[in-house]
């Protein structure tokens, strides 16, 4: 039986006003994926005796941080409301209770955790957040947060986890948060905000001439979708031995790989690449709880060159994308509206602690294909013809490709995932 508790809540200030554009970003990515737009909500259990963050913790000391990081952090008590931000002062939220026996504890709190992240939330009168705890012999074993992506990206994840945890030790945040979403909003149409949009939309113009009418073949057919999975403990020793010689970062051999290896695929002399920009290098962004992610336009010439050149260009193509991915989605969609253009493909390196450090060895690097593995899932509709994610697994190199298989079939999925990882893999060796 679960029990709801209401916890009252009052931050600093109330408003309303447009999305910030990096909240635009993910809202567009909510809406392509209705109905199966839960798959981008976010949640984590904290098992907190066992993790060491506290003893004997008390269903209040939860409540408390739950209020607590509600008035922090604005982006928590944000509705969405006919596309534009709404920041409640105040309100209330539930927190779900369950009692288990001690031994029953950490089921409950995974069973919890998924009754709470499964549904999509309702944006524009739900709160983005639901909590959730476990009690056994009368204190807190487990703590269970779900987030909604308007909360915030990957990239504020981190904090709120952060202040979540303190707040659970008893010792919650008083240093000032980061920038919020709203004034965010409010920079971003400004006369300043205004000029920094321009100025990234003028260099995506520059490029907009390289990127293909079609990047694939079209059959005619309707979109289908699949996902296939490659995980290669041989490709994560190889990328950490050519980011070494290289002198680059993981990301950049990744992003080098796969452009080299879609380009081979299209037929095609560049390799044209969305990629997902975090923007936490910008002033006030670094540990916002809010939106700040958007896309970069990578434009990688391939030709006939192999991958330590296209490991170079790639590393000066995507710092170009990095410092021109914050601008105005709108001006972006008026943009390309007069460019009859493919931008289909997308690359998101979603690693973050668990990136493998560059490193010269690469012994092993053989002996460990045999490791690889490829799985594959169904997926009833997705918001892109090719998305790559690098997926945050420690040790292992591990690819996720969504496709339209109706342009880029299971043959040439499975094909592209392999061929990344051979490219690497003999790069690597090669230079040993």
């Amino acid at each position: 039986m679960t029990e709801r508790i209401a916890v009252r809540f009052a931050g600093g200030r109330g408003g309303e006003c447009q999305l910030s554009w990096g909240q635009t970003a993910i809202w567009r990515a909510i809406q392509r994926l209705v109905p199966d737009d839960a798959s981008l909500n976010m949640s984590w259990v904290t098992a907190v005796e066992d993790e060491g963050v506290a003893t004997r913790v008390p269903v209040e000391r939860v409540t408390g941080t739950v209020a607590h990081v509600m008035a922090r952090h604005e982006s928590l008590r944000t509705n969405v409301r006919d596309g534009r931000q709404v920041v409640a002062r105040e309100g209330v939220i539930e927190a779900h209770l369950v009692d288990a026996a001690p031994h029953r504890a950490a089921q409950e709190a995974r069973e919890l955790q998924h009754r709470l992240t499964a549904p999509a939330f309702d944006y524009a009168n739900e709160w983005p957040l639901r909590v959730g705890m476990v009690r056994a012999g009368g204190v807190v074993t487990h703590a269970v947060f779900v987030i909604c992506h308007l909360v915030t990206d990957r990239g504020g994840l981190d904090t709120l986890v952060g202040d979540v945890l303190a707040g659970l030790a008893g010792t919650p945040s008083q240093e000032p948060p980061d920038r919020q979403p709203y004034d965010l909003a409010v920079h971003q149409a400004s006369a300043q905000g205004r000029r920094q949009s321009a100025k990234a939309l003028r260099y995506w113009e520059r490029h907009l001439g390289a990127v293909p009418k079609r990047r694939f073949h079209e059959t005619g057919a309707s979109p289908r979708f699949t996902s296939a999975t490659l995980s290669s403990p041989a490709g994560d020793l190889a990328v950490s031995a050519l980011a070494e010689r290289e002198a680059v970062s993981g990301s950049t051999v990744i992003l080098a790989a796969a452009a080299l290896q879609l380009a081979r695929q299209t037929a095609a002399r560049e390799a044209v690449l969305q990629v997902i920009v975090s923007n936490r290098f910008r002033p006030g962004l670094a540990g916002s709880v809010g939106p700040a992610s958007q896309d970069g336009l990578c434009v990688v010439e391939v030709g006939d060159a192999g991958l330590p050149t296209v490991i170079r260009r790639t590393a000066q193509a995507s710092m170009q994308a990095y410092l021109h991915a914050q601008y105005d989605p709108e001006d972006l969609d008026k943009l390309l509206a007069d460019s009859d253009v493919d931008l289909s493909c997308s690359f998101n390196d979603r690693r973050f602690d668990a990136q493998t450090e560059p490193g010269p060895a690469t012994a092993g690097i053989a002996a460990a294909l045999g490791a690889t593995t490829l799985r594959w899932e169904p997926v009833e509709h997705y918001g892109a013809r090719y998305f790559l994610h690098v997926n945050a697994v420690p040790r292992v190199l591990d690819l996720t490709l969504y496709a339209d298989v109706s342009v880029f079939p299971e043959t040439a999925v499975e094909a592209h995932l392999r061929g990344i990882e051979a490219l690497l893999v003999a790069e690597a060796l090669q230079s040993a």
